[in-house]
């Protein structure tokens, strides 16, 4: 993937203390942050605090900030870890009360209830490790770049010296065998599988 040489001149100014490049940050990548954000949450809310507390760790740690070659993967690599840190933190807040409680129920869980299915059940984690048992190196290689990194299927080829109907071709057997060892009666059919797939590789791939 290429990356505009700019990006990467706004990346060594704000390591070396320039508030004005941390503004250009945001303009530059609120977009997709926001975009990627709302992918794996479903909560803008959430998305929003969550970039904008990228920001800010960005900002008190910028002596300490590694030099990057691409910016923007950077970012949404902080924002993934930053939405998965706030929602365990939320489950652990609610576990230690009354749990979850539901209005009605037929009421539909939250994507913050997904997720924290997702890393707490047992039986779920058993399956979805069965899933990844499946898959191929190339196959958990390229939905990586496509879930985490957030790359198109053009970049995909171009990183990884395939054509992109090869790259589609792959990541569309993939997510056809996770989505057969999901299927059943654990239904995760509600769960947009944009979602599924990140947490698969949080959990799986880190």
């Amino acid at each position: 993937m290429l990356v505009d040489p700019s990006h990467n001149e706004i990346w060594a100014q704000l390591r070396e203390g320039n508030s004005d490049a941390l503004l250009a940050l945001y303009n530059k990548y609120y977009t997709g942050l926001i975009n990627y954000g709302l992918r794996l949450s479903g909560d803008r809310v959430l998305t929003n605090d969550c970039i904008t507390q990228v920001l800010l760790r960005l900002w008190d740690k910028r002596s300490e900030l590694p030099v990057v070659t691409n910016p923007r993967s950077y970012l949404l690599s902080c924002l993934r870890n930053e939405l998965f840190g706030e929602l365990r933190a939320i489950h652990s807040r609610v576990a230690g009360g009354k749990g979850f409680m539901r209005a009605t129920d037929q009421e539909e869980p939250s994507y913050e209830e997904y997720i924290i299915r997702l890393q707490t059940n047992k039986t779920l984690k058993e399956r979805l490790m069965m899933a990844m048992g499946e898959l191929s190196s190339r196959e958990k290689e390229l939905l990586q770049l496509k879930f985490f990194e957030d790359l198109s299927y053009d970049e995909i080829a171009a990183r990884c010296q395939i054509t992109k109907r090869t790259a589609y071709n792959i990541i569309h057997a993939a997510l056809k065998i996770l989505k057969r060892n999901l299927a059943g009666k654990y239904s995760v059919d509600p769960l947009s599988y944009h979602l599924m797939i990140a947490l698969v590789l949080f959990v799986f791939l880190q």
